[in-house]
């Protein structure tokens, strides 16, 4: 009996994975974004204060339960161990056979999860957002004036950026200039001139 439902789970779970292949893993990739950012809502209350994030980590062993990727591995590992198992009775005891297919299953779900969220978290980090801009100052390339665009050249975490830029000050910028950027509204950055610095 216990062998359909390996059989069943397998099957199942292939097909799910050669699915989410196929189609580029987009719809997977909403349930699991919106369980990790409750992962992550939990977590970050023990980060915040410094303290050891015991119970983050918890909710994120519970929350991975709520991602399709954890359910599409879980059923694949639980079924093909299963078979492997209870199905070429390699194993005596079905119970046994049970308890190593859950194991695996759990095993391997969890593990996807964590490893997709890491790189996750990765991207997010080296991805550079508004307030790495703030207090950058960079090279006017392209000047302007109140209310006009213009372009300023920035480094930004060992990268050359070349990014929009406008100002509200009279005297407007010249090309090579020097501005420093005191706020993003999207993607254009609003500068102002460097304190005690005046550019020819």
């Amino acid at each position: 009996m216990l062998v359909y439902v390996y059989l069943f789970s397998f099957a199942l779970g292939g097909l799910l994975l050669l699915a989410s292949i196929l189609l580029g893993d987009k719809d997977s990739g909403h349930a699991d974004a919106d369980a990790d950012a409750d992962a992550g809502q939990a977590s970050g209350q023990g980060l915040d204060h410094g303290v050891p994030d015991g119970h983050g980590s918890l909710a994120g062993v519970f929350t991975a339960f709520l991602s399709m990727r954890f359910w599409m591995f879980f059923l694949a590992f639980f079924g093909l161990t299963g078979l492997v198992l209870d199905g070429l009775d390699l194993i005596d005891s079905s119970g046994l056979a049970l308890g190593l297919a859950l194991g695996m299953g759990l095993a391997t779900g969890q593990g996807t999860v964590a490893v997709f969220r890491h790189l996750s978290s990765s991207e997010t980090s080296t991805a550079a957002g508004a307030h790495d801009y703030v207090g950058k100052s960079g090279r006017v390339l392209v000047g302007f004036g109140p209310g006009k665009l213009g372009k300023v050249r920035l480094t930004l975490k060992g990268t050359t950026v070349d990014v929009l830029a406008t100002s509200d000050e009279p005297q407007g910028f010249a090309s090579g200039d020097s501005a420093l950027v005191i706020q993003m509204n999207d993607t254009t950055a609003v500068v102002a001139r460097e304190p005690g610095r005046s550019d020819g």
